[in-house]
């Protein structure tokens, strides 16, 4: 609630700025007509500014040094026939909004970077940067207009509450998963299907997970969570329990599988989350087995961790696995801070709190936790840690101790883990995630994921202060961004870098592949890290306002991860997406616009991070109960909090 104050704040000096002579541009723009085009951009600390000591040699020779714009944004000045200016001075989009609001946004002519989108629409409603829409046409903005002509649903996530366009998103690329269920594959076939000798195991665990798919909800006879649990000695769970009571169970309920990881492996696979659970016990249960089989010989007081999260300020996509209890919605748009979600009536909800999140689900979320199937730090945001590299990327490493099994991810990345000396890891692939019943949208078991590719809160604006041929200069810009030619340079680098042999995708589409010199230099400076190296050194995948391709992303995939790809391509998997008939499966905008009511009853109420940080009190510790989050969620006035929202929908949707 601190941060929304500090922005309602900000949004307060805004307009005190605009009453002075202010006021709202419709295109046609300010003073500052000469000169060069002054960019206050930064993203994830990366300017449009090269910032490394080592000098970085082009193709042609052309060296770029420390103080130079990055090449692209030099190219992109010889393609334009505009000079660029890179003024950013602060470490992030934030810190640029808490600087540069206060005097009206001045400095210069085009502001930007990582989740700003809602600050950009605000302010543009208070006159401080230009409403774009007189200038979407075939004209002025030819390729944004024909993008917003096919996609008319991206158009909504960039109107404010007055129909403004004040600024352009960055657009992920629509249609595709973005995280995804990844682990280690073998260890699934070793632990079920014996494929190597198993090592005497010792450890135990108390169960605290009951079972969801139990009672009313239950989908078959029985339940493999209440035979562990009924099979424990005084709650307590060895090894060699867990495991046969697991096989046992999927023999007699699938018996048409021809081995029992077939359950949880390829595109046939068809558990659910309670059969997940008994399958993570089993792997939380045999650090001798599974630390010899990475390592060649048992590490003694090996920790294997069945699920974790790659950093601890992603928590929130632990509650991703919400989804798979009977089908609850959590995030409405790719975004941690995206809570809202169309109920099957087309109504805006507010998913934390909701009685089956709180009271159904969540504990249930504790009893995971409490058994030591996640990684213990996984929501101390204290720790900096980053997990996937030391649960997956350690296995050579001198004195590692630690395993992880599961995680939710990215797939290149994920898959392209590597062990050390530039070995990659060989085991970590794709699982479909478990099937859930999903109230509203299907009565039988169904593949979900939620977390699919949107409209970004990234992206830039235009400072009303712009005027004249440098407007029109900055307009020309951000259109080319969406121009065949813009768009494959933002997504693949500039001509030199572009082999002529095309890259063909898993599903036989074709893309610009990156040459030999782009790969050297990507493995010189960044390990081999295509994207890192393209973002930092070079200037281009920058969260600008354009359309991402997958083509860039897929061409630095391992084989693994292209069989993830594979996977997930032909299986029926539900995902949510902008252009649903059922509200259920529609995507939100990932920000809202509010205009100056709405901000002051915004304001009255305290709904945010004390929540959820109650949340995953709870999920950690037991305490406080779900009773006192929904107390405390009652004393914010979160049905204000939920109303004020639904208006802002209302008025960006133009209802």
């Amino acid at each position: 609630m601190k941060k929304m104050r500090i922005l309602l704040g900000l949004m307060a000096a805004a307009l005190i700025l605009s009453a002075c002579g202010g006021g709202r541009t419709a295109g046609v723009g300010g003073t500052d007509t000469t000169g060069p085009i002054r960019v206050n951009f930064v993203a994830e600390n990366r300017s449009f500014t090269y910032n490394h000591a080592t000098p970085l040699v082009m193709p042609d020779g052309t060296v770029v040094r420390a103080g130079d714009l990055k090449p692209f944004w030099q190219w992109v000045e010889r393609r334009l026939g505009i000079q660029l200016q890179c003024v950013t001075s602060q470490a992030t989009a934030g810190a640029i909004i808490q600087t540069e609001a206060p005097t009206g946004f001045v400095s210069a002519n085009i502001f930007g970077g990582n989740a700003i989108s809602e600050h950009l629409m605000n302010f543009g409603t208070q006159g401080r940067f230009i409403d774009l829409n007189p200038f979407i046409n075939p004209r002025d903005m030819p390729n944004l207009y024909e993008f917003l002509r096919m996609y008319p649903a991206v158009r909504q996530t960039m109107t404010a509450y007055d129909g403004g366009i004040y600024f352009i998103p960055y657009v992920a690329e629509i249609g595709y998963f973005a995280r995804v269920l990844l682990g280690r594959q073998s260890w699934v076939r070793i632990l079920l299907d014996g494929e190597i000798a198993l090592e005497n195991e010792t450890a135990t665990l108390n169960v605290a997970y009951s079972g969801y798919w139990v009672g009313a909800n239950a989908r078959h006879a029985s339940n493999v969570v209440v035979l562990q649990n009924n099979a424990a000695a005084n709650g307590v769970l060895n090894f060699t329990t867990a495991r046969n009571v697991l096989i046992d169970y999927i023999r007699a309920t699938y018996p048409h599988l021809q081995r029992p990881s077939d359950l949880f492996m390829g595109a046939g696979a068809m558990y659910d989350i309670d059969e997940l659970v008994a399958l993570w016990r089993v792997v939380r249960l045999a650090p001798n087995t599974l630390s010899r089989a990475v390592t060649g010989s048992v590490v003694p007081n090996a920790e294997i961790v069945p699920f974790f999260l790659r950093l601890a300020t992603h928590r929130e996509c632990f509650l991703r696995l919400v989804n798979y209890f009977g089908g609850q919605r959590v995030f409405g748009s790719n975004s941690y801070g995206s809570n809202f979600f169309l109920d099957r009536d087309g109504e805006l909800q507010f998913s934390y709190n909701q009685d089956k999140f709180l009271f159904e689900i969540l504990p249930h979320l504790r009893d995971i936790f409490t058994e030591g199937l996640v990684n213990p730090d996984f929501a101390n945001d204290g720790v900096r840690t980053n997990f996937r590299t030391v649960f997956f990327g350690g296995d050579r490493r001198e004195g590692n101790n630690q395993f992880g099994f599961m995680t939710f991810d990215f797939i290149p990345s994920t898959t392209n883990i590597q062990l050390g000396d530039g070995v990659p890891q060989r085991d970590v692939g794709g699982f479909l995630p478990p099937v859930t019943r999903f109230p509203g949208v299907s009565n039988d078991f169904v593949h979900f994921v939620e977390n699919t590719r949107t409209v970004m809160r990234d992206g830039w604006a235009i400072s009303s202060i712009t005027g004249g041929e440098k407007l029109m200069d900055i307009i020309r810009l951000f259109d080319f961004m969406f121009s065949p030619e813009g768009c494959d340079a933002q997504n693949f680098g500039m001509p030199e870098m572009i082999d002529p042999t095309p890259f063909m995708n898993p599903a036989g589409v074709a893309f610009p592949k990156m040459n030999s010199w782009f790969n050297e230099q990507a493995a010189a400076f960044t390990n081999g890290d295509g994207a890192l190296f393209s973002r930092s050194f070079v200037g281009f995948n920058f969260p600008i306002g354009y359309r991402k391709s997958i083509g860039f992303e897929q061409q630095f995939t391992s084989a693994y991860g292209e069989q993830t790809w594979a996977l997930y391509a032909a299986t029926n998997i539900l995902q949510p997406t902008y252009y649903s008939d059922n509200p259920l499966l529609t995507l939100i905008p990932p920000a809202f616009s509010f205009n100056s009511r709405l901000q002051r009853q915004l304001e009255m109420t305290n709904i945010g991070a004390t929540q959820t940080d109650m949340i995953f009190s709870f999920v950690t510790t037991g305490s406080p109960s779900p009773q006192e989050i929904r107390e405390s969620f009652v004393n914010g006035r979160v049905d204000d909090f939920v109303r004020v929202h639904r208006e802002a929908f209302a008025m960006m949707s133009g209802r």
